[in-house]
């Protein structure tokens, strides 16, 4: 007798899946990605290094704003929230609101997954590090919390929240990625990250979650119709 996959095999299905969507879409748009890499090396060649000195020198009552959304980008309130939502769905049995919250809660997770990949892989120095004695540099494939700094999580969580709400709700799409690149550049502001690393972790959130978003969509249970050019 067959029925029904289990939930856990569905999940998995749809995590490899999004995996897949993210490679194609990497080759879907060449000309994007290879000007999103390029712009990338050309921050941490030309930019960062400067940039975050002249930041360190700003004082701390000047850059007060960014300092009160600095942890907006956390993960932690968005997997609560989207969680709470979800709890109350099922058992008010509205299913719409119930894939909804699920939808939210992997576009986030699954970035976060890439962007801990990326961070083991890539290694590079955190900001402190230049401050405290000019450390400027990349060790590739070392965990240390001092060498995690490209791309920044915090941006891939934020980006990945606003993209999903993005995909529930297209009609506010620009205010929702908009008001997600604030918390974004606060981890550039506050030293957290360089300029690079919150550009690729902002890209990684974006990319992973229409990802997502067109594998859900395959098999009938996403926010967008299939076929969506996203």
């Amino acid at each position: 007798m067959t029925g029904r996959p289990a939930l856990p095999a569905v999940l998995w299905a749809l995590a490899q899946d999004t995996l897949v969507e993210t490679v194609r879409a990497l080759r879907r748009h060449p000309v994007a990605y290879g000007g999103l890499a390029v712009a990338v090396a050309l921050l941490i060649l030309f930019v960062d290094r400067p940039l975050a000195l002249w930041l360190h020198g700003v004082p701390a009552d000047e850059r007060w704003f960014f300092r009160s959304i600095n942890e907006v980008g956390r993960s932690g309130w968005m997997f609560g929230a989207a969680g709470l939502c979800l709890a109350v769905a099922l058992v008010g049995g509205w299913r719409l609101w119930a894939v909804r919250a699920g939808f939210v809660i992997g576009a986030v997770l699954m970035g976060g997954w890439v962007v801990n990949v990326l961070k083991l892989a890539f290694a590079r120095a955190r900001p402190r590090l230049l401050v405290k004695d000019g450390t400027f540099d990349f060790h590739f494939f070392e965990i240390s919390p001092d060498w995690n700094s490209f791309p920044s999580g915090h941006s891939q969580a934020i980006a990945g929240f606003g993209a999903a709400l993005a995909c529930i709700w297209p009609r506010f799409a620009w205010v929702f990625l908009g008001l997600a690149v604030l918390p974004a550049v606060a981890r550039m502001v506050m030293l957290n990250h360089y300029a690079a690393d919150v550009v690729a972790g902002y890209a990684t959130g974006l990319t992973v979650t229409y990802a997502l978003a067109r594998a859900c969509a395959a098999r009938g249970i996403g926010p967008i119709k299939q076929g969506e050019n996203r």
